[in-house]
């Protein structure tokens, strides 16, 4: 069995029993709801669906599937990923609580299973994914859990531990039995000679059961810089930013742009009545559509520093 320790564990019927095929790292998805109501979720056999981890907003962490088995989270990958689902929204950014509760996942992944701490956006890679990077064999779902997670994963991989080995370029990873240098070079993407020059082996063919290997590693990419909230009186006639220009550009490339020309550094009738259509994709009506930014839909925005 593999049974995270210090988890609630709460087998689900919606698996496949010993259906892992290898372990090429961590997936994170959204729920879309609560971490309780994902729980009933997945005791329904008709719902074909489960995970092998669910994170709440306070940082429970409750383990459906034995991860020996297959989890039923993202189709084509199943067979090779660890899944975590977390409770909240397509768009939200995980909570403090979140963040500490999927490294210590990952932690225990990558001390179980040999998962590195890296970043991957390739579902052949290895590491710390999202459900979106599989694209239609994994589902379709290319929101899943939505930029702000995926950009949090420097974060959680900083909270793993993973910030000191890769000040050396390193992770670490050791030894299991039956394990071969080829076969964790392959793991790895690097190459048994790299292998042996980093770790000084004096024969590719003789490692021990135990032994801790130096593995080279990849840099985290660095999360996404976005323009805090200015506030509401930011946004009048006579303001003169390239904020303005950054928020518009944004407007545009979620298909809210209501320019004739620009956008440009210039508060106008244009960035409001685009704003103001951002608003309405939202869901907000009436005097809340009135296209003078708020903070929550300024967040939603994500419109990267200028």
């Amino acid at each position: 069995m593999a049974i995270m320790p210090g988890v609630q564990f709460r087998p689900v019927p919606n698996k496949t029993t010993n259906g892992m095929k290898a372990h090429y790292g961590v997936v994170l998805h959204i729920m879309q709801g609560t971490l309780w109501g994902s729980d009933a979720w997945f005791r329904n056999p008709a719902a074909q669906a489960s995970a092998h981890f669910g994170v709440g907003k306070d940082g429970t962490i409750l383990q459906w599937v034995d991860t020996k088995d297959r989890a039923w989270a993202q189709a084509g990958g199943n067979s090779y990923w660890i899944s975590i689902e977390h409770e909240g929204e397509s768009g939200d950014s995980l909570t403090p609580e979140q963040i500490a509760a999927d490294a210590k996942i990952l932690t225990w992944a990558h001390k179980t299973h040999g998962v590195v701490l890296q970043s991957t956006d390739s579902v052949t890679g290895r590491g710390l994914g999202w459900h979106g990077m599989g694209g239609t064999a994994w589902g379709g779902h290319t929101a899943c859990p939505g930029d702000p997670i995926k950009s949090q994963r420097a974060a959680i991989l900083k909270a793993a531990g993973a910030a000191d080995d890769s000040t050396s370029g390193t992770t670490t990873y050791t030894v299991k039995k039956g394990d071969t240098l080829s076969a964790i070079a392959k793991r790895y993407g690097t190459t048994v000679t790299k292998l042996v020059t980093l770790n000084k082996l004096k024969d590719a063919d003789e490692i021990a059961v135990g032994q801790k290997l130096r593995i080279p590693a990849k840099d985290a990419p660095a999360a996404p810089q976005y323009e805090p909230f200015p506030g509401a009186a930011f946004f009048h006639g006579g303001r003169h930013s390239p904020i303005i220009t950054a928020m518009g550009r944004r407007l545009v490339a979620e298909g809210c742009g209501r320019y004739n020309d620009g956008p440009g550094p210039d508060w106008t009738i244009a960035d409001r009545n685009s704003y103001a259509a951002w608003q309405r994709k939202l869901g907000y009506t009436g005097d809340q559509a009135d296209g003078i930014p708020g903070k929550t839909s300024w967040d939603k925005l994500r419109v990267p520093k200028s």
